[in-house]
């Protein structure tokens, strides 16, 4: 358990930053400041920050709805092929359909 629980405090710090990062370039788009990078920055971090939030909500969830003393390996496999999934959509989405 001791690892799920440093797994989440680590990806809400990623969590944090990425969403950070991605919000200021979102309002430099909005207010047309460092057009360029700000879309650069904006398209780059998408993917990173719904990862860390899934994986920030998944380990919240795992540490939530299991007990220590059970064994939890269908929980943490189908947690985990949703991640890989997801992740695989979204890179998908964005070489097939970028300018969405």
């Amino acid at each position: 358990m001791k690892t799920i629980e440093n797994i989440k405090k680590v990806s809400l710090v990623f969590f944090i930053l990425t969403g950070l990062a991605h919000f200021t370039s979102s309002i430099f788009i909005a207010n047309s400041l460092y057009l360029k990078e700000a879309l650069i920055l904006n398209k780059i971090m998408d993917i990173p920050f719904l990862i860390t939030g899934l994986i920030y909500g998944f380990s919240s969830l795992r540490l939530g709805f299991s007990d220590p003393e059970k064994d939890h390996r269908k929980m943490d496999i189908a947690l985990l092929v949703i991640i890989v999934l997801t992740l695989i959509g979204l890179i998908l989405i964005n070489l097939v359909l970028p300018d969405l």
